[in-house]
């Protein structure tokens, strides 16, 4: 130890010994009659001072200092290699932060990997009996469930409109740890008139104002007191950028709760399962269902990849981002041949000194060493821009509104796993830039014009691996943009063009029995049918993107043997809801007014009809639905068939659907309502003459009015983010593979003059020229692409599970297109070079060295 530290700190005590200890041997040497050599005496130092040096960082040092001054010398390198670098870098972080903010995020919670998602019976929501029931038995250090996806009516003064709010057990906030800017959380002695906002709702609509905190606001026709504000940068359990603008305590009979458990301290997951399949057992004891409560039953850690691959929509995300990842990939490889291929040219101007150093005893590695540190300077610098540039996108970002009916607010952090990945691509881009030009350098002949040439070969096959990596690139991207052109063109089922929705949310305290929110429908129907230019309007529970009831249950006919489970999207609708959405009605007939009265009436698509009635007659035919218990429900009858909609997402096929009327619905609180108008006038003209007659009908209701067009952005939210990402990359990726074309080009002509000037003087024309230079960029764009389109049939296969149905990976009309940009891109790269290669002086350029 203290002879490291004389090393570090006495080196120059160190050196006035050494050189006192080599006086001291000459002096004796010279008594008796033996001279020292010179060479002698400096070896000797050296290797005495190798003992207490410190070599590899002292080499390091120099190289990075010979570096820098180097570099200092060749500005355009510099500018040239971190642009390349940045671009490449830049996008590869950015990609990696959003995926990690989709998909690896920790909610904002105390001890967020104790804290696991609970599944029963298959289904993410339980009664408020079976959350209950769960809580008391202990097994959980605690247990808490919300609501996310709901609304409640605010009002601001002027006007009311929904907002979306998560509804949560009074211990939401305290049991999970959840951290507040301002004032605190919702706590269990609160009263149910408390509300918690996101920081982004509290600085939009009250500016900010940390006075609000212990003020009353009116939700629901009723003051509640804001008692705190969650932090700006919070991330809510759902993930996904999922941020409700309220937390709002609601414990109903009929709400349904998704539940989280916190594991005890020293438990985990595993040893947890046991217990809670005991639980499950006693719950389907107590609460009977249509499922057994302990089929299909997950504790799910929320903050690990292995809750990702649990869940499949993480699961189809997480693929989404790894593909966008390795694309991302191949543009950041296509920046580091830019940069390898000025690096070949710098090491052919510097030829002649790596010759001399060879010459004087320098050794191969060392001479490696010091051209990869150069080549690790401005990958440094490159990757410094591209922290830059990936702050810079994910700031957008988070700006940006997704054309979603839920709130989406991006929290995109360049964290220490943005740290780390950065390092890896620095590392990674100095190889991949700096390793072969380095190796070619240290292999250095005498013969420099052999040198050149194979240099000139490989400056030619990195560019035409450019090509060919590009060619991957925007096929990738090409496949996305005709995937978003494809999904815009599939019909949903229904009309969109002229149809205009109104979303309407009923207060609570109005609006307690599903009788009143029945005559509510009628009369805002009856309202709206009376406008000028209506031609008709209905109202429905749910409309196609915008929501989804999912059913899955057992259905029996008369007479046969055993019941069927079938699983179904389920609607309540008024009688003209076809006919105002222009849904076909194939059979039958649509609903009446007086199917109020009577028996049970139902109509089912034709995949419904298909798929589970057996090649029965679908009119008029009967069948009971499973109900609680195991036991059949009242006789359904099929009074009408419909051409079927999408309803998630506009690639899914044809599925099978059920509607029931509105008048015989009995019970249930369902006082979220989707009015849909069908005008003969313009929808955009007619929105403000639907937004005043419905306020007119109930004034306290939350209502939201657009055109049923707009409000669709989530079924071609997928496509659009495919086709922004996907072609933004491969227009980077085409844009550096441009840029080294025409380096190539550049440096070709450079290197031709001589030959171009003869030939022009021995009577060679612009058109010759032209032919030669052109038919070199040819050769790589034609030898990159027959490579690349090899690689592409194959690479491009797994964004098949992407893609709207009908369009498929190896399309060839996207090959051609892609082919046909790459061969425009190359002769616009050329110009450059072939303008200089025509202006050549043939006089001039035979002095040309």
């Amino acid at each position: 130890m203290r002879r490291l530290f004389l090393k570090l700190v006495r080196r120059r005590n160190l050196h006035r010994d050494l050189e006192a200890e080599m006086e001291f041997h000459r002096e004796m040497a010279s008594v008796h009659g033996n001279a020292v050599p010179l060479g002698r005496i400096s070896s000797l130092k050296e290797q005495s001072a190798d003992l207490w040096r410190f070599a590899f960082l002292e080499n390091l040092w120099r190289d990075i200092v010979y570096g820098v001054r180097g570099l200092r010398k060749n500005p355009a390198l510099v500018f040239g290699a971190a642009v390349s670098l940045t671009l490449g870098i830049g996008a590869n972080l950015a990609l990696f932060s959003l995926a990690v903010e989709f998909l690896l995020s920790e909610p904002s919670v105390r001890d967020a990997h104790s804290v696991m998602s609970l599944r029963l019976g298959g289904n993410s929501n339980a009664s408020h009996q079976v959350f209950e029931f769960l809580q008391a038995s202990g097994i959980f250090a605690d247990l808490v469930g919300d609501e996310p996806e709901s609304f409640v009516n605010w009002n601001d003064g002027s006007e009311t409109r929904p907002i979306f709010a998560t509804f949560v057990t009074k211990n939401y906030f305290t049991s999970l740890g959840i951290p507040i800017a301002y004032g605190r959380g919702i706590e269990p002695r609160d009263s149910d008139e408390v509300v918690v906002f996101d920081y982004r709702f509290w600085r939009k609509n009250f500016n900010g104002d940390p006075d609000l905190i212990g003020r009353a606001i009116n939700l629901e026709g009723k003051a509640y007191i804001v008692v705190g504000v969650l932090p700006a940068s919070f991330r809510s359990l759902q993930g996904f950028g999922y941020s409700p603008d309220v937390y709002v305590p609601r414990y109903l009979d009929d709400t349904t709760l998704q539940m989280y458990a916190r594991l005890k301290p020293g438990m985990t997951r595993d040893q947890t399962l046991p217990a809670l399949r005991a639980v499950a057992a006693r719950i389907d004891s107590v609460f009977p269902a249509p499922y057994k409560y302990t089929a299909n039953i997950s504790v799910r850690p929320l903050t690990t990849i292995e809750g990702m691959i649990d869940d499949p929509q993480g699961l189809t995300i997480g693929l989404f981002f790894a593909l966008l990842l390795v694309v991302a990939g191949l543009v950041l490889l296509i920046a580091c041949i830019n940069v390898a291929s000025l690096l070949l040219a710098r090491a052919s101007a510097r030829r002649r000194e790596i010759a001399v150093r060879l010459s004087l005893g320098a050794g191969r590695g060392r001479l490696l060493q010091q051209l990869l540190v150069e080549s690790l300077l401005l990958c440094i610098l490159g990757t410094g821009g591209g922290l830059i540039l990936a702050r810079a996108i994910t700031a957008s970002l988070e700006r940006l509104q997704l054309p979603i009916p839920i709130p989406i607010h991006l929290r995109i952090d360049l964290d220490w796993r943005a740290a780390i990945y950065a390092a890896i691509l620095t590392v990674a881009a100095t190889v991949a830039c700096g390793l072969l030009p380095a190796w070619q350098a240290t292999k250095e002949s005498i013969a420099p014009s052999l040198v050149r040439d194979r240099k000139m070969r490989l400056r030619r096959a990195l560019v035409t691996g450019q090509v060919a990596l590009s060619l991957v690139v925007l096929a990738s991207g090409f496949l996305f943009l005709r995937n978003l052109f494809r999904a815009s063109q599939i019909s949903p089922g229904f009309d969109l063009r002229h149809t205009i929705r109104a979303r309407v949310n009923l207060p609570a305290r109005e609006y307690k029995e599903f009788k009143q929110v029945d005559s509510y429908a009628r009369r805002g129907v009856r309202e709206l049918e009376a406008m000028p230019g209506v031609d008709s309007a209905a109202a429905a529970f749910i409309l196609p993107f915008n929501d989804n009831i999912m059913f899955v249950s057992a259905i029996k006919f008369p007479n046969a043997a055993e019941q069927q489970f079938v699983r179904y999207h389920w609607n309540v609708v008024t009688p003209d809801y076809f006919r105002a959405m222009g849904i076909p009605l194939l059979k039958g007939r649509s609903f009446l007014a007086t199917d109020r009265e009577g028996a049970k009436v139902v109509i089912v698509n034709r995949a419904f009809a298909e798929s589970y009635l057996g090649g029965r007659e679908p009119i008029g035919c009967i069948f009971t639905q499973g109900g609680f218990g195991g036991k059949m429900g009242v006789p359904l009858r099929i009074v009408g068939v419909v051409e079927g909609t999408k309803n998630e997402t506009l690639g899914e096929g044809d599925l099978p659907q059920m509607y029931q009327p509105i008048s015989q619905i009995e019970n249930g609180d369902r006082r979220k309502l989707e009015f849909v108008v069908r005008s003969a006038i313009p929808p955009l003209e007619q929105l403000g003459a639907v937004r005043e007659t419905l306020r007119r009908v109930e004034p306290n209701a939350g209502l939201e009015v657009s055109t049923l067009y707009s409000s669709i952005g989530f079924a071609i939210l997928p496509s659009q983010v495919g086709a922004v990402l996907m072609g933004a990359i491969g227009l980077l990726g085409l844009v550096l593979a441009s840029v080294g074309l025409y380096g190539i080009m550049a440096y070709s002509i450079a290197r031709r003059t001589q030959e171009i000037g003869i030939r022009m003087a021995l009577g060679a024309g612009r058109s010759a020229i032209s032919k030669m230079v052109l038919g070199d960029a040819a050769r790589l764009v034609l030898t990159g692409s027959a490579i690349g389109l090899a690689i592409a049939w194959f690479a491009t296969q797994p964004l098949a599970r992407f893609l709207v149905p009908g369009l498929k990976p190896g399309d060839p009309l996207g090959f051609v297109v892609v082919i046909a940009v790459l061969a425009a891109t190359g002769l616009v790269a050329s110009w450059g070079p072939l303008r200089r290669a025509l202006s050549i002086d043939p006089a001039s350029s035979l002095r040309y060295e």
